[in-house]
């Protein structure tokens, strides 16, 4: 039988994520069952609305028993030749993702032993790590494990079967109540879609994060029209977090570029280089990223870098845009967005807040379809996240928010230079498990800020934390 779309995204779960689903989800499971037929049986609940990818991508990892390990599980005798086929190929796939994870566990042990011998080396003065042997190594290792899905391929005669699912593209649009949980409209009343990829790398959904629909919007649309979205607003506010969760609830690869004061075109963009004896042009992040179908692309933190050193994007940024750089010309990937996250709004920072940052031109502001202000959730999202990711309970989070929200006030009369965001109530609220709570407080919340701050820091902790009711709620 053809492998359907939602079998392939599912396959492309790790086997503990699968497992857990199937435990979790099927009431009379099968003793035995293998990866292969938990996919087939969680994508049926899929299709016929029982169950969503969300759900299963949710499920705590488990394991199967009675998996075979070997590659290329037995089919029904009486498939055809080319159901056989598929089948086969289907179930090399859903070891890709275990053979990647084995593999970087090896390449792991392999540098822990280099560094052991390389330790030895230097006590008795008479063994040299040769790098390339080494190197020789890890290749016959990654080599072996990739070779066995090959065979399994090239018996099956299935290579154009793997190819066609192996590419990165689109493979169906959702409703964004699907995706994301929130049912988003235009402005006639139709239900927003938005196209789910099936990029291998694709980062892990975090399924306590928080979608707002003013956001969703923004987002949604330049999936549609490709347009470039600047994130600006007070850290902790969700900017980067936003846009690497879309790239992995959409299925979409991601790349984070830090920008700092140094940052030149060479070290983003690329430079020409000498490569085996020749020389040649050498991509660096943004145009690795700017090639890869789906790939998001986030500028993080890009006011800290000389407007000067930022003017090569300009074209790059362009609708359709084809820029020759470094004797190549680059175009923009299908489904590549670019985001920038950063604290100020282009304009420069005033209040001695954010130190580093600069104006930057408008010609790259511009390049940008839409500015979107991020704004700390309303009160109850954010007690529902500090519950949710410290562990804690309600009422530890509620009190906690109390004394973040004096704290942004304080802000506001300039007595506190930075109001503590959320990851800082979350990091007090895991840290109170274990230090004593002014202990806790001082570490998480006082120390992370400028020293201007730290006598006020410490009247919102007098007035606002009641260290019997945080001891009471641990």
């Amino acid at each position: 039988m053809q492998a359907t779309t939602t079998q392939i995204q599912i396959a492309r779960l790790s086997i503990g994520r699968v497992a857990g689903a199937y435990k979790k989800f099927n009431k009379t499971p099968v003793p035995g069952i293998d990866k292969v037929g938990a996919v087939k049986w969680l994508a049926e609940q899929v299709e016929s609305n029982h169950l969503t990818i969300s759900e299963i991508e949710g499920a705590e990892p488990s394991t199967l028993t009675g998996v075979d390990p070997a590659i290329g599980a037995k089919v029904d005798a009486t498939s055809s030749v080319a159901s056989k086929a598929q089948a086969d190929a289907l179930n090399a796939l859903t070891k890709v993702a275990d053979l990647e994870q084995s593999i970087k566990t090896i390449a792991k042990v392999i540098d822990t032993e280099k560094k052991t011998v390389a330790q030895m080396g230097e006590r008795i003065g008479a063994i040299k790590i040769d790098d390339r042997s080494l190197q020789k190594v890890v290749d016959k290792v990654i080599a072996d494990h990739f070779g066995k899905f090959a065979k399994v391929v090239e018996d099956a005669n299935a290579q154009t079967v793997v190819a066609d699912l192996t590419k990165v593209r689109p493979m169906e649009s959702r409703t964004c109540a699907e995706v994301f949980g929130i049912e988003v409209k235009d402005v006639r009343g139709n239900p927003l879609k938005v196209d789910i990829w099936n990029a291998p790398d694709a980062p892990a959904v975090d399924p306590d994060f928080i979608w707002t629909e003013p956001i969703l919007r923004h987002l949604v649309l330049s999936d549609v029209t490709g347009e470039n979205l600047w994130f600006g607003g007070e850290k902790g506010t969700g900017k980067s977090e936003t846009a690497r969760q879309f790239a992995a609830k959409t299925g979409r690869s991601f790349k984070r570029i830090n920008f700092h004061k140094h940052t030149t075109v060479e070290e983003y963009i690329g430079a020409v280089g000498i490569e085996d004896g020749k020389t040649v042009f050498q991509p660096k992040d943004f145009l690795t990223a700017y090639a890869s179908p789906s790939t998001v692309i986030l500028l993080d933190e890009i006011t800290n870098a000389d407007p000067g050193e930022l003017a090569t994007l300009n074209g790059f940024l362009e609708p359709n845009a084809a820029v020759s750089f470094g004797g190549i010309t680059h175009k923009r990937a299908p489904g590549v967005l670019v985001f920038v996250a950063d604290n100020t709004f282009g304009s420069g920072d005033d209040s001695g807040r954010h130190a580093g940052t600069r104006m930057q031109n408008s010609a790259l502001v511009d390049r940008f379809a839409r500015v979107i202000p991020f704004t700390f959730l309303p009160e109850q999202f954010e007690i529902d996240a500090i519950c949710r990711r410290s562990g804690c309970t309600k009422a530890l989070a509620t009190h906690v928010h109390k004394a973040i929200t004096l704290a942004r006030q304080k802000v506001a009369q300039a007595e506190i230079v930075d109001a503590p965001s959320i990851r800082s109530a979350i990091a007090f609220c895991r840290a109170v498990q274990v230090l004593p709570v002014r202990d806790a407080w001082e570490s998480t919340i006082v120390a992370r800020q400028p020293s201007e701050s730290h006598a006020a820091l410490q009247g919102v902790y007098e007035a606002a934390i009641n260290p019997t009711l945080v001891e009471s709620n641990i």
